[in-house]
Protein backbone atom coordinates (compact mmCIF):
# COMPACT_ATOMS: atom_id res chain seq x y z
CA UNK A 1 0.00 0.00 0.00
CA UNK A 2 1.23 3.47 -0.73
CA UNK A 3 2.36 5.35 2.13
CA UNK A 4 0.08 8.13 3.56
CA UNK A 5 1.32 11.66 5.08
CA UNK A 6 -0.24 11.75 8.13
CA UNK A 7 -0.64 15.87 8.95
CA UNK A 8 -1.43 16.71 12.48
CA UNK A 9 -5.00 18.68 12.77
CA UNK A 10 -5.29 22.42 13.38
CA UNK A 11 -6.33 22.84 17.08
CA UNK A 12 -9.72 23.50 16.93
CA UNK A 13 -10.32 20.54 15.15
CA UNK A 14 -8.36 18.21 17.87
CA UNK A 15 -10.61 19.76 20.44
CA UNK A 16 -13.65 19.36 18.84
CA UNK A 17 -13.06 15.66 17.75
CA UNK A 18 -12.56 15.20 21.87
CA UNK A 19 -15.15 16.42 23.01
CA UNK A 20 -16.75 14.49 20.30
CA UNK A 21 -15.58 11.79 21.08
CA UNK A 22 -16.69 12.13 24.60
CA UNK A 23 -20.58 12.56 23.61
CA UNK A 24 -20.18 9.54 21.31
CA UNK A 25 -18.74 7.10 24.27
CA UNK A 26 -21.54 8.92 26.44
CA UNK A 27 -19.01 10.52 29.13
CA UNK A 28 -21.02 13.28 27.79
CA UNK A 29 -24.73 12.68 27.79
CA UNK A 30 -27.71 14.73 25.86
CA UNK A 31 -28.47 18.05 27.97
CA UNK A 32 -24.96 17.98 29.55
CA UNK A 33 -23.19 21.12 29.07
CA UNK A 34 -19.97 21.47 27.46
CA UNK A 35 -16.69 22.91 28.43
CA UNK A 36 -16.97 27.25 27.63
CA UNK A 37 -14.60 28.99 25.59
CA UNK A 38 -13.31 30.32 28.21
CA UNK A 39 -12.56 26.81 29.69
CA UNK A 40 -11.61 25.39 26.64
CA UNK A 41 -9.13 28.86 26.66
CA UNK A 42 -7.57 27.84 29.96
CA UNK A 43 -7.86 24.18 29.73
CA UNK A 44 -5.86 23.87 25.79
CA UNK A 45 -3.80 26.62 26.19
CA UNK A 46 -5.77 27.86 23.08
CA UNK A 47 -6.60 31.51 21.81
CA UNK A 48 -9.99 32.88 22.01
CA UNK A 49 -10.53 32.46 18.27
CA UNK A 50 -9.39 28.77 18.35
CA UNK A 51 -11.80 27.87 21.40
CA UNK A 52 -14.80 29.53 19.61
CA UNK A 53 -13.88 27.87 16.16
CA UNK A 54 -13.90 24.32 17.92
CA UNK A 55 -17.32 24.99 19.93
CA UNK A 56 -18.59 26.40 16.45
CA UNK A 57 -17.65 22.86 14.67
CA UNK A 58 -19.50 20.99 17.10
CA UNK A 59 -22.75 23.19 16.85
CA UNK A 60 -22.78 22.90 12.97
CA UNK A 61 -21.93 19.64 12.71
CA UNK A 62 -25.27 19.03 15.45
CA UNK A 63 -23.50 17.67 18.34
CA UNK A 64 -24.40 20.80 20.60
CA UNK A 65 -26.39 23.59 20.44
CA UNK A 66 -26.68 27.09 22.57
CA UNK A 67 -29.02 27.33 25.54
CA UNK A 68 -29.82 30.84 26.92
CA UNK A 69 -28.61 31.88 29.79
CA UNK A 70 -26.52 28.65 30.36
CA UNK A 71 -24.24 27.64 27.36
CA UNK A 72 -23.69 24.76 25.28
CA UNK A 73 -25.53 21.73 25.75
CA UNK A 74 -24.97 18.09 23.87
CA UNK A 75 -28.05 17.71 22.10
CA UNK A 76 -30.23 14.49 21.60
CA UNK A 77 -29.54 11.56 18.64
CA UNK A 78 -32.10 12.79 17.12
CA UNK A 79 -30.62 16.40 16.62
CA UNK A 80 -27.65 14.38 15.25
CA UNK A 81 -26.96 12.19 12.39
CA UNK A 82 -25.17 14.48 9.92
CA UNK A 83 -21.66 13.59 10.49
CA UNK A 84 -19.79 10.54 9.60
CA UNK A 85 -18.30 9.62 12.80
CA UNK A 86 -21.94 9.83 14.10
CA UNK A 87 -23.77 7.83 11.12
CA UNK A 88 -21.59 5.34 11.62
CA UNK A 89 -21.90 4.91 15.16
CA UNK A 90 -25.28 4.63 14.94
CA UNK A 91 -25.21 2.06 11.88
CA UNK A 92 -22.99 0.15 13.67
CA UNK A 93 -25.44 -0.04 17.28
CA UNK A 94 -28.95 0.70 15.34
CA UNK A 95 -28.79 -0.74 11.79
CA UNK A 96 -30.07 2.59 10.79
CA UNK A 97 -28.12 5.54 9.48
CA UNK A 98 -30.80 9.01 10.20
CA UNK A 99 -32.56 9.26 13.77
CA UNK A 100 -36.08 8.99 13.74
CA UNK A 101 -37.51 12.13 11.69
CA UNK A 102 -35.12 12.26 9.33
CA UNK A 103 -34.97 11.26 6.11
CA UNK A 104 -33.23 11.14 2.72
CA UNK A 105 -34.09 11.04 -0.95
CA UNK A 106 -31.70 9.60 -3.57
CA UNK A 107 -31.63 11.89 -5.98
CA UNK A 108 -28.60 10.68 -8.64
CA UNK A 109 -26.81 6.68 -8.55
CA UNK A 110 -24.34 6.99 -11.64
CA UNK A 111 -21.20 6.11 -13.09
CA UNK A 112 -18.82 9.47 -13.69
CA UNK A 113 -15.15 9.91 -13.78
CA UNK A 114 -13.15 11.32 -10.91
CA UNK A 115 -11.90 14.52 -10.45
CA UNK A 116 -8.47 15.49 -9.01
CA UNK A 117 -10.23 15.79 -5.45
CA UNK A 118 -12.13 12.65 -5.29
CA UNK A 119 -9.65 10.75 -7.38
CA UNK A 120 -7.15 11.64 -4.59
CA UNK A 121 -9.76 10.84 -1.72
CA UNK A 122 -10.50 7.41 -2.91
CA UNK A 123 -6.45 6.99 -4.10
CA UNK A 124 -7.47 6.22 -7.69
CA UNK A 125 -6.18 8.47 -11.40
CA UNK A 126 -8.20 11.11 -12.15
CA UNK A 127 -10.64 10.75 -14.46
CA UNK A 128 -11.40 6.65 -13.73
CA UNK A 129 -14.87 5.50 -13.12
CA UNK A 130 -16.16 5.81 -9.74
CA UNK A 131 -19.67 5.75 -8.47
CA UNK A 132 -21.33 9.06 -7.33
CA UNK A 133 -24.64 8.89 -5.05
CA UNK A 134 -26.21 12.44 -4.57
CA UNK A 135 -28.88 12.89 -1.81
CA UNK A 136 -30.74 15.27 0.05
CA UNK A 137 -32.05 14.72 3.58
CA UNK A 138 -34.65 16.23 5.54
CA UNK A 139 -36.40 17.04 8.56
CA UNK A 140 -39.82 15.73 9.27
CA UNK A 141 -41.51 18.91 8.02
CA UNK A 142 -39.71 18.59 4.92
CA UNK A 143 -37.09 21.15 5.36
CA UNK A 144 -33.72 19.78 3.67
CA UNK A 145 -30.85 19.42 6.51
CA UNK A 146 -28.16 18.45 3.92
CA UNK A 147 -27.40 17.65 0.62
CA UNK A 148 -24.23 15.38 -0.09
CA UNK A 149 -22.45 13.11 -2.46
CA UNK A 150 -20.81 10.26 -1.60
CA UNK A 151 -18.61 8.57 -4.07
CA UNK A 152 -16.90 4.67 -4.39
CA UNK A 153 -14.56 3.42 -6.84
CA UNK A 154 -16.16 2.32 -9.85
CA UNK A 155 -14.83 -1.48 -9.58
CA UNK A 156 -17.56 -1.93 -7.05
CA UNK A 157 -20.35 -1.70 -9.60
CA UNK A 158 -20.71 -5.18 -10.23
CA UNK A 159 -20.31 -6.41 -6.96
CA UNK A 160 -22.18 -3.86 -4.89
CA UNK A 161 -25.44 -3.16 -7.69
CA UNK A 162 -27.31 -1.34 -4.87
CA UNK A 163 -24.99 2.06 -5.28
CA UNK A 164 -26.08 2.15 -8.85
CA UNK A 165 -29.52 2.31 -7.31
CA UNK A 166 -32.23 4.93 -6.47
CA UNK A 167 -33.16 3.56 -3.63
CA UNK A 168 -31.88 4.15 -0.33
CA UNK A 169 -29.73 1.59 1.42
CA UNK A 170 -31.45 1.34 4.92
CA UNK A 171 -28.01 0.02 6.55
CA UNK A 172 -26.35 2.62 5.34
CA UNK A 173 -23.39 2.61 2.07
CA UNK A 174 -20.13 1.65 4.04
CA UNK A 175 -21.83 -0.66 5.89
CA UNK A 176 -23.22 -2.83 2.55
CA UNK A 177 -19.43 -2.48 0.64
CA UNK A 178 -18.18 -3.26 4.00
CA UNK A 179 -20.50 -6.64 3.98
CA UNK A 180 -20.31 -6.85 0.46
CA UNK A 181 -16.31 -6.91 0.24
CA UNK A 182 -16.28 -9.24 4.12
CA UNK A 183 -14.40 -5.82 5.79
CA UNK A 184 -14.76 -3.76 9.19
CA UNK A 185 -15.81 -0.39 8.90
CA UNK A 186 -12.91 0.65 11.16
CA UNK A 187 -12.54 4.28 11.13
CA UNK A 188 -13.67 7.45 9.70
CA UNK A 189 -12.56 11.21 9.48
CA UNK A 190 -14.75 14.75 8.89
CA UNK A 191 -13.90 17.76 8.00
CA UNK A 192 -16.53 21.05 8.04
CA UNK A 193 -15.74 24.12 7.46
CA UNK A 194 -18.22 27.82 6.81
CA UNK A 195 -18.83 29.17 3.99
CA UNK A 196 -21.70 31.99 2.33
CA UNK A 197 -24.10 29.69 0.14
CA UNK A 198 -23.86 30.45 -3.56
CA UNK A 199 -26.90 30.73 -5.55
CA UNK A 200 -26.77 27.10 -6.32
CA UNK A 201 -26.23 25.80 -2.45
CA UNK A 202 -28.85 27.68 -1.40
CA UNK A 203 -31.17 26.44 -3.58
CA UNK A 204 -30.75 23.04 -2.90
CA UNK A 205 -31.25 24.07 0.93
CA UNK A 206 -34.31 25.87 0.52
CA UNK A 207 -32.06 29.02 1.86
CA UNK A 208 -31.37 32.41 0.43
CA UNK A 209 -28.36 33.31 -1.42
CA UNK A 210 -25.01 34.27 1.17
CA UNK A 211 -26.81 31.97 4.06
CA UNK A 212 -23.96 30.69 6.30
CA UNK A 213 -23.57 26.98 5.43
CA UNK A 214 -21.15 24.55 6.45
CA UNK A 215 -18.79 22.95 3.56
CA UNK A 216 -17.89 19.04 4.86
CA UNK A 217 -15.82 16.23 3.36
CA UNK A 218 -15.84 12.78 5.02
CA UNK A 219 -14.02 9.50 4.37
CA UNK A 220 -15.01 6.08 5.75
CA UNK A 221 -12.01 3.26 5.72
CA UNK A 222 -12.01 -0.25 6.53
CA UNK A 223 -9.72 -1.91 8.34
CA UNK A 224 -6.94 -2.10 5.93
CA UNK A 225 -7.00 1.37 5.62
CA UNK A 226 -8.57 1.61 2.28
CA UNK A 227 -11.23 4.56 1.75
CA UNK A 228 -14.78 2.68 1.63
CA UNK A 229 -16.54 5.87 0.84
CA UNK A 230 -15.72 9.38 0.23
CA UNK A 231 -18.25 12.34 0.50
CA UNK A 232 -18.76 16.11 0.08
CA UNK A 233 -21.83 17.81 1.75
CA UNK A 234 -23.18 20.65 2.40
CA UNK A 235 -25.54 21.68 5.82
CA UNK A 236 -27.47 24.28 6.78
CA UNK A 237 -26.08 25.95 10.08
CA UNK A 238 -28.40 25.84 12.43
CA UNK A 239 -26.72 28.18 15.09
CA UNK A 240 -25.62 31.91 14.30
CA UNK A 241 -21.51 32.07 14.31
CA UNK A 242 -19.93 35.28 15.71
CA UNK A 243 -16.36 36.41 14.61
CA UNK A 244 -15.28 36.29 11.19
CA UNK A 245 -16.25 33.72 8.65
CA UNK A 246 -13.69 31.01 9.34
CA UNK A 247 -12.41 31.79 12.90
Amino acid sequence: MTPKLVRPAPPYLQIATEIRNRISNGDLQAGDLVPSVRALMRDYGVAIATAQRALSTLRAEGYIRPERGVGSIVTTEDERGRAANDRVDKARRTGKVYPTGQYAKITEAVLDKASEQVADALGVKVGSPVIRRVRVTYRADGKPISASSSYFKGDLAERAPLLLSAERIREGTFTYIASTLKRTVDAWQDQFEPMLATPDQAARLGLDEGALIMSGRNWIYDDSGDVLEYGESITYGRVTYRGRLGE
